[in-house]
């Protein structure tokens, strides 16, 4: 009797060890959608938080590969493509940050997240402020990747000039000026090539009206954004690359629900896959304080 029972539970105990390791929530890349958005996604792993991970302008969210395969150990996580980039679309012609925040809230409210840290890069930062300015239930915390750096910081007149002619020249041939932007503002001569040649190929093959549409609206967000800021009931948490400085007395003035400032050292405009390692590090260290 007493051999027939621990039989019975080294069995129990070995199937209970099979079915956990089975039912670890692997990778998964799905599709969800609303109001004619098709929004594609990709979740890994589990947990009470959610970590949602917003890519910047014409990428995508293969670029948080290694922040899923890292944080999906303690958290669920799921990095999606906005509208009109990557593999998700939209029938709209206002590609704007306002849509782009409406499409996170229906985005969330459909899978019934809670716990929700928004983590932004570039102009995610700006879609991440205006999705937490609704004060919805589901938001826990934000996180701005290398973002409102220059928050105050005031342009030249012939800063606005050559901003203004690059625009015309983009609206023109969008696929042929777009790369060559990687080049001017986004990657130093000791970025990886690697890093700078898949920038330049994900730009050239950017649907041109969704990219100049949405850059545009990024710009004129960017005029109202201090605003925006002290409205905001959230503390801001930065992760900024050291490449180019942060304006602090700018962020000072008008992160009324206060801020804090995380460098990545040694990259250039996307240190998610300049430096993974050194940039999951210091995520790690926000993500504990929220």
């Amino acid at each position: 009797m007493y051999k027939t029972l621990l039989i019975m539970i080294m069995i129990l105990v070995s199937f209970n060890s099979s079915w956990s390791k089975n039912n670890i929530p692997k990778e998964q890349t799905m599709q969800i959608e609303f109001d004619k958005t098709k929004i594609s996604y990709t979740e890994k792993g589990q947990g009470d938080i959610t970590l949602l991970f917003i890519h910047g302008w014409c990428i995508n969210k293969s670029y948080w590969d290694a922040q899923l395969e890292f944080f999906s150990k303690n958290y669920k996580t799921i990095a999606l493509d906005l509208p009109g980039f990557g593999n998700s679309t939209a029938e709209r012609e206002n590609w704007t940050i306002e849509e782009y925040s409406s499409d996170i809230i229906n985005f969330m409210d459909r899978l019934k997240l809670k716990n929700v840290i928004l983590v932004g890069h570039s102009m995610a930062g700006e879609i991440i402020l205006e999705t937490a300015l609704t004060d919805h239930q589901a938001i826990k915390g934000i996180i701005g990747i290398d973002t409102f750096k220059i928050i105050d910081v005031p342009f030249s007149p012939k800063q606005i000039e050559e901003m203004n002619a690059f625009m015309k020249e983009l609206e023109k041939d969008f696929n042929k000026m777009a790369p060559s932007y990687v080049d001017l503002m986004l990657v130093t001569p000791a970025t990886d090539p690697a890093v700078t040649k898949r920038l330049k190929s994900d730009f050239a093959t950017t649907n041109p009206a969704v990219g100049f549409l949405s850059i545009s609206s990024y710009i004129n967000y960017t005029r109202i954004e201090a605003g925006k800021l002290q409205s905001l009931n959230y503390k801001l948490h930065l992760l900024n690359s050291d490449g180019v400085p942060t304006n602090i007395a700018g962020l000072e003035k008008h992160c009324k629900s206060s801020f804090e400032l995380f460098d990545v050292k040694a990259t250039s405009h996307y240190p998610m896959i300049e430096n993974p390692d050194g940039f999951n590090q210091e995520l790690q260290k926000i993500i504990n304080q929220i």
